[in-house]
């Protein structure tokens, strides 16, 4: 490999994206920054708008020859900054061989560590065939792939992708679906003084969820899947007044499903666990339960390939190459538990694997921060894997 990952340039280009509050909804800033610098590299960008003010950033470096399409996704977008900072969290400071900054774990490192990436191998496309894309996406935390959804409904292909979720440098073939669904109890609402008269829907509400548990799914166990299904109620909302019966009731479900599971078949599931509290409580509850859509939330499949993939065993003989040490290819705990674009990409015929710096612990913590030394790696792992797949022969 005749280039090589400039240092200042990567850790200058974390450090700008940290500088950007982009918490999910509002990435119209760090879009248009990823976007210019992009260009500046002499890459071919399209700022893709998925909705107003919030557009993926859409990289290519194209050799000019045929060949494999190599696909960098990451997501642009991050959760609300947590409270406890001792300074201000976009305003990135280097302590002791660590970078802190706001959600530089998920992900703005990784990113980062992609776009030095391109920005090496553009010094010598003439060793490449075929063309690298980066996806830089919005909507991942709130919508768990609204960008990258709409990226592949507008036509991009690619024959393998490397996603760059935290994986503390592991290489990561497996992780859960995500089901998300509204439970919604309807009631009729009245006056305490009248309370005869009326129906409490959140009464109702708590009936169903008291009996409702991952005993209600239908699954089949799977090695690479420990602990999983999961349900989660995460969101609990009704009523007006506290002397007022509550006319609706709704409850936000979470369900982290194992190979074979989709969210149609938990849909059905929960629904017929519900009819049975119906009637078993002998009451006249009225209740709903149906699926989120997008944009609110993209449902999602279980991601899952074997170490057999190309894709996988290139990133792993890089790392081992990189940092000297074989790579540790599979199933990573707690990031099973995970949901990331890495499924829509696959299910939509895209070998993927997911691999990148950062910790679980470390997201999202007050004082957030990262070792340069983990990020840079990275991005060397990254730019020997593309240097590989993209090869001219």
């Amino acid at each position: 490999m005749s280039v090589e990952i400039d240092d200042d340039y990567v850790i200058s280009v974390v450090e700008s994206l940290i500088s950007h509050h982009s918490v999910s909804g509002k990435e119209d800033g760090i879009s248009r920054w990823t976007a210019g610098e992009l260009r500046r590299l002499g890459l071919d960008v399209v700022e893709q708008e998925v909705m107003p003010g919030r557009a993926n950033v859409i990289a290519t470096l194209d050799s000019g020859r045929p060949g494999p399409t190599l696909l960098f996704n990451g997501h642009l977008d991050t959760l609300p900054v947590q409270p406890g900072w001792s300074a201000d969290p976009f305003t990135p400071r280097r302590v002791g061989g660590r970078l802190v900054g706001a959600e530089i774990n998920n992900m703005k490192a990784a990113v980062g560590g992609m776009i030095g990436c391109l920005a090496a191998m553009s010094h010598d496309k003439d060793a490449m065939s075929g063309r690298i894309v980066l996806s830089a996406v919005i909507g991942e935390c709130d919508a768990l792939g609204l960008g990258t959804t709409h990226m592949l409904h507008q036509g991009l292909k690619a024959d393998m992708a490397i996603n760059g979720e935290p994986t503390d440098l592991n290489v990561m073939t497996a992780h859960s679906g995500v089901s998300q669904l509204r439970l919604t109890v309807q009631g009729r609402m009245v006056h305490v003084c009248q309370r005869a008269d009326g129906r409490n829907a959140i009464e109702h509400l708590v009936t169903i969820l008291a009996a409702l548990d991952e005993k209600a799914l239908r699954f089949k166990p799977h090695k690479d899947f420990p602990g999983l299904p999961t349900m989660n109620v995460g969101v609990v909302r009704g009523g007006s007044m506290a002397s007022m019966l509550a006319e609706k009731a709704e409850a936000l479900i979470d369900v982290r499903t194992v190979p074979g599971m989709t969210p149609e078949g938990v849909r059905a599931d929960l629904e017929k666990a519900i009819g049975a509290i119906k009637a078993r409580d002998g009451s006249k509850i009225e209740a709903k339960i149906e699926l989120l859509g997008s944009p609110q939330f993209c449902q999602q499949l279980p991601y899952h390939v074997t170490a057999e993939v190309p894709v996988v065993g290139t990133v792993a003989q890089s790392h081992e190459a990189v940092l000297g040490t074989p790579a540790k290819v599979g199933t990573l705990f707690p990031q099973v538990f995970y949901g990331t674009d890495a499924s829509h990409l696959l299910h939509a015929g895209i070998p993927t694997v997911i691999y990148g710096p950062g910790k679980v612990a470390d997201i999202n913590v007050p004082d957030e921060s990262m070792a340069i030394a983990d990020f840079l790696a990275a991005a060397r792992v990254y730019l020997m894997s593309a240097a590989r797949i993209c090869a001219r022969h």
